[in-house]
């Protein structure tokens, strides 16, 4: 999150402007768990600004229209460049903050069309391996697609690797945390959804295996 060169702590946001791009979307939600660790109530303390996604909040932050955003890579970044102060990395913040790369379908499409399920899982495995193993080639496309210094798309890639699970899967325990978080969209029952009904890793399973028989598997960073 990125405010304004003069707010230099967390408890300066009191009475303050947030642009943030949708409300109860997952970044407002990781943002209310991390204002309330800081002892701000997310409800009364600050002012929310809808519609301020990453590229227009940077500009409302230049504008004066803001006095922070949630501002997603290379966005950060970019802000800091700009002279504003970086107050947290939400995603290292809120512990059970989500993780990104996952694919949702439908059981239909599962049935009537796999072997397209099995394409698309196998191509996006093969991305994530190619973004953490190929550092230098990740940081090529970052610069290109945001069209930004390769310097600038050096000190995104580490954002961008956090975000990001190491072979696509995620465990219960943390898919129940999102779900949790529906809580704070204002339904206060637990969610009676159980994670394991949601989560399907076969066609993953087969991927890494396909994947590491031919060599693409190593995840070691480099």
């Amino acid at each position: 999150m990125a405010a304004r060169a003069e707010l230099k702590n967390v408890a300066q946001l009191k009475g303050k402007k947030i642009g943030i791009s949708f409300p109860a979307d997952t970044p407002h939600i990781i943002l209310k768990r991390f204002l309330r660790q800081r002892q701000i109530d997310p409800d009364r303390d600050v002012t929310y600004v809808a519609g301020q996604f990453s590229p227009i909040a940077l500009q409302s932050l230049l504008a004066g229209a803001l006095d922070a955003a949630v501002l997603a890579p290379p966005f950060n970044v970019l802000a800091e460049e700009k002279g504003f102060n970086l107050l947290s990395y939400l995603g290292q913040s809120v512990p059970d903050a989500a993780v990104a790369n996952g694919i949702v379908t439908s059981d239909q499409k599962i049935k009537s069309r796999p072997d397209e399920v099995k394409r698309m899982v196998r191509a996006s495995l093969k991305a994530l391996y190619a973004y953490r193993q190929e550092k230098l080639a990740a940081i090529e496309f970052l610069a290109s697609h945001f069209d930004i210094p390769a310097k600038t798309a050096a000190k995104v890639y580490p954002n961008a690797v956090d975000i990001l699970t190491s072979d696509g899967q995620i465990s219960e325990e943390k898919l129940r945390q999102i779900l949790d978080m529906m809580q704070d969209t204002g339904r206060k029952e637990p969610s009676s959804i159980r994670p394991n009904e949601l989560l399907d890793f076969s066609f993953l399973h087969t991927a890494q295996k396909e994947i590491s028989s031919t060599g693409g598997g190593d995840k070691r960073l480099r």
